[in-house]
């Protein structure tokens, strides 16, 4: 029994240090590739992009549930509700926590949001929007909430997951904001096991938020 139980944690841990280490060496190489002027945020979406062919691979392998039909018109309508729902929530989140005193005291996210703020538009596009939610998603998502689901109760891989999306991103109001946020990503990733609607889902609600960013 201990034996299992060991090897459910690391089914889980495995992943998560896999794509942190491939994701910071990817990182860390193409800055020694293309100097320190290079964009900080450009070069951490194409470590994202390098990382994801890996990750993919273990998502493949893991023993989880999928989706009979990646798209169904008759699931379709729902699966933009739960999108927009996702969006929504991103949204009012974002601006609560951000006007909430934890932000003035909390350094490790004034370093965190320079970063995702940094260079042009298209690169925050890029990145935010659509390399790095893609990576997420299919590690915290689709590896570890739809392996949990099946050893646990549903309830407790949406929690799990959620906590382990929050806390990868290293400072306190990053946490609160994604730990919520995930909690919603992975009731809908329960809900339709397909990966495209909670890419989009957080890929939206990220664009969004830089298309405001930008204009204010």
């Amino acid at each position: 029994m201990r034996k299992f139980r060991t090897n459910r944690l690391w089914q889980i841990i495995y992943p998560i240090v896999v794509y942190y280490l491939l994701y910071n060496v990817f990182f860390v190489a193409l800055r020694l590739l293309f100097g320190a002027h290079a964009s900080h945020l450009f070069l951490l979406g194409i470590a994202s992009l390098l990382t994801i062919p890996f990750c993919y691979g273990i998502y493949k392998k893991a023993p989880i549930v999928r989706a009979e039909k990646v798209w169904d018109k008759e699931t379709f309508p729902r699966e933009c509700l739960y999108i927009l729902g996702v969006v929504a929530l991103g949204l009012i989140l974002n601006f609560i926590i951000s006007h909430t005193p934890l932000v003035a005291y909390s350094s490790g996210y004034a370093q965190a949001n320079a970063t995702l703020y940094a260079g042009g538009l298209l690169t925050k596009i890029f990145a935010n929007c659509i390399s790095i939610p893609i990576l997420e998603e299919l590690v915290y998502r689709g590896i570890v909430c739809g392996q949990l689901s099946l050893w646990y109760d549903e309830k407790i891989a949406v929690i799990i997951s959620a906590f382990c999306f929050g806390i990868m991103h290293f400072n306190v109001v990053q946490f609160l904001y994604g730990f919520l946020v995930g909690l919603a990503i992975a009731t809908v990733y329960i809900k339709t096991r397909k990966l495209w609607v909670v890419i989009v889902a957080h890929g939206l609600t990220n664009f969004i938020v830089v298309i405001l960013a930008s204009l204010g």
